[in-house]
């Protein structure tokens, strides 16, 4: 038998969306009540939240986002690094005819670089 302590038990924590706050109000801001504590998760000034949320709950866990979080990083730039785009920069790689991925807007960037020089 395998004893789990409550601390692994927590790393595995996948987001519960019942928890998250403001998901269809004005408010731009998100948070997500875990153990008791209100923690912000975003802020949404253009759009994008349901797609953003439905990134966060299939590819973080609570703690790995929050941890990221903690350490100082934006909330956009911890998703991307498991691949999130935004659906605005996937319409604009689709209007260029490449993959909706970071990759593919990597190469956009540096198109529009070279194009300026």
């Amino acid at each position: 038998m395998i004893i789990v302590s409550e601390t692994e038990k927590d790393r595995d924590m996948k987001f519960d969306n019942a928890k998250f706050e403001n998901l269809t109000g004005r408010d731009p801001y998100v948070f997500y009540n875990h153990k008791g504590e209100r923690k912000f998760v975003a802020r949404f000034k253009r759009g994008g939240k349901a797609d953003f949320l439905r990134f966060l709950v299939k590819n973080f866990t609570v703690e790995e986002y929050f941890d990221a979080m903690e350490a100082g990083n934006a909330p956009l730039t911890i998703l991307e690094t498991k691949g999130y785009v935004t659906p605005i920069v996937k319409k604009m790689l689709k209007q260029h005819g490449l993959p909706q991925t970071q990759e593919g807007f990597n190469i956009l960037l540096d198109r529009q670089i070279a194009r300026r020089a």
